[in-house]
This record gives structure tokens, sequence and C-alpha cells, in this order.
């Protein structure tokens, strides 16, 4: 006796239109999940990796790289690159980032040509001047004859140190020591 097997026509499965609008609403959902999930965008910045006085001079050893997300106004960067020898225009905690407005160009200055002299502290930006500060020096003359006179006899001249002295005998002067 042979036997016969019958085979009934197959038909591909049908695809339905709900499975279709799932898998894509599944598809948009996961990217929607990805795109709102995704970490800011981080910055490199140099801060100052030890605490360091007006006019030091910077190395590579003076700063680290932390990452932030909003660098305004910082120095952006992950090494001191063009900065190194530049100095502080003001004194720097660690931990601190740089700003641009904290670093300047170190001055080449000749030593031979320094001299130091007192000025009183309302007159020389409230004692707030420092070392690295160009200044123009003024001189005011009184006599009989003409009055009162003021003339520039030196422009951009280049502070090497400046202190307020602490023996009160001496006075409120700021002490400059100028090139």
């Amino acid at each position: 006796m042979a036997v016969r097997s019958l085979s009934l026509p197959r038909s591909l499965p049908r695809l339905d239109r709900r499975f279709i609008v799932a898998g894509f609403l599944a598809a948009i959902s996961a990217v929607v999940v990805l795109v709102l999930t995704q970490p800011p965008q981080r910055s490199p910045v140099l801060v100052v990796d030890r605490d360091l006085p007006v006019g030091h001079a910077l190395g590579e050893a003076d700063v680290a790289v932390r990452y932030v997300e909003d660098p305004t106004g910082l120095v952006i960067g992950d090494s001191i690159g063009e900065l190194a020898g530049f100095v502080l225009a003001v004194p720097v905690s660690a931990g601190e980032p740089l700003l641009a407005s904290t670093v300047r160009p170190a001055e080449v200055v000749d030593a031979g040509g320094s001299m130091s002299f007192a000025v009183p502290i309302e007159r020389a930006a409230l004692g707030r001047l420092g070392p690295g500060d160009l200044v123009d020096v003024f001189v005011t003359v009184s006599d009989a004859i003409d009055g009162t006179s003021t003339r520039l006899i030196a422009e951009s001249v280049y502070i090497i140190d400046a202190f307020v002295a602490d023996d009160p005998g001496v006075g409120d002067d700021v002490h400059l020591l100028v090139a």
C-alpha cells in the first residue's frame, strides 16, 4: 500500500500593519532615549595645580587639566602649550581655572636700568599695583613763578616688584621697583 502525502499549499505569513507601526514607534523611542541621555559636551581647560603668586612664570608643572561643560572665559586646552612662560597678573589659588585675564606675556626686563621709589598709596591705584603692570610716570613741580605743573616723564614703565611697607613709621606708601 502506497501512502501518498497530501501537502497543502503553504502561504507566507502576512505582516499585520499594527506590528509595523509598533516596530517603527519602538525605533523612534530608542533614538529619543539615546539623544536625551547623551552626556553634555565637555571641554578641557587649564587649572592651577598649586597656589601661585602674582608675577609667577607658568610652567608645565604649574597646571593641570579639568573638563567642564561651559568653558566661557577660561583658557581652553589640554597642555600649557604657548602659555609656557606667561606670567600671572594676579595671585591664583590651587584648583582655580586660568582665565584669559589672569595671564599675560612675560616682559623682557633689563635689570641694569631699574630704580625704586615710593608713591603714596592713594596715587598708586590704591596700592593695587603689582609686578608685571605697566604704568605711566608723571612728575608734578611747584614753583613761585609758573605755579604747579604736571608732565609725563615716562610711558609704559614695567613694574618689577611692588609692596606696601609693613612698618607703620614708613607710612602708607607703595614701594615700586621699576625697569
